[in-house]
């Protein structure tokens, strides 16, 4: 058993290595975001049977936070605009069937919106190398950024009277005081200029911190 500060992590070595590998991941995130200290819970991985209802949520977490480890957005979007099978896919990634299927849940329902139910649907026919699928999630992933692309050529214009693109007003606002942000913010409000008010927003948050 682990004494004062030491932290034991076990892992079953027999199973293939992608499982061995998307379970250190597992088990490193629930050492670094769930305090056992705090939540008085030791967490074990179970091959069969159910978690319980307290335990089920970290369990889900540490999944999902593994799977973005394993593989990022940027990587994942490049491999489903290309037509891969979820097999292809897996291979590429060396992730197991479950540490993909995690990622593709979290991909389809938090970055693309879907509902959880339309996600669990579009990732199982993905599994049975559905082509029509492979099909749909590229249109999918392909709309998100078209918008993505045409929200970065918005023009905003600022207080100094200027009209300048998104990504150039967010530069400006990063070299502004708190006081210039309140000031740039009272100008926006005024002339309901909610796209402006957003950005100063965020960038009044991020300086707080």
């Amino acid at each position: 058993m682990p004494k004062k500060d030491r932290t034991l992590i076990f892992i079953n070595q027999s199973m293939p290595l992608t499982r061995i590998k998307f379970t250190i991941l597992h088990e490193l995130t629930h050492l670094y975001f769930h305090k056992l200290e705090d939540n008085k819970k030791v967490f074990t991985s179970k091959f069969s049977g159910k978690y319980s209802d307290d335990v089920l949520p970290f369990e889900d977490e540490a999944n999902i936070i593994a799977s973005l480890l394993f593989c990022s957005t940027p990587k994942l979007e490049m491999l489903l605009t290309r037509n891969y099978s979820f097999d292809k896919i897996k291979s590429i990634t060396g992730m197991s069937i479950k540490g993909l299927h995690s990622r593709l849940l979290n991909f389809l329902h938090h970055i693309l919106g879907l509902s959880n139910s339309k996600a669990l649907e579009l990732v199982l026919k993905l599994r049975d190398n559905d082509y029509k699928t492979t099909i749909e999630i590229k249109h999918l992933v392909n709309n998100k950024n078209n918008q993505l692309r045409k929200c970065k050529n918005i023009l905003i214009k600022i207080s100094r009277g200027l009209v300048i693109e998104q990504n150039a007003c967010v530069s400006f606002l990063k070299n502004l005081s708190i006081n210039e942000l309140i000031n740039e913010l009272e100008y926006a409000h005024s002339t309901k200029n909610f796209t402006l008010e957003q950005l100063v927003m965020n960038e009044y948050y991020q300086k707080q911190q």
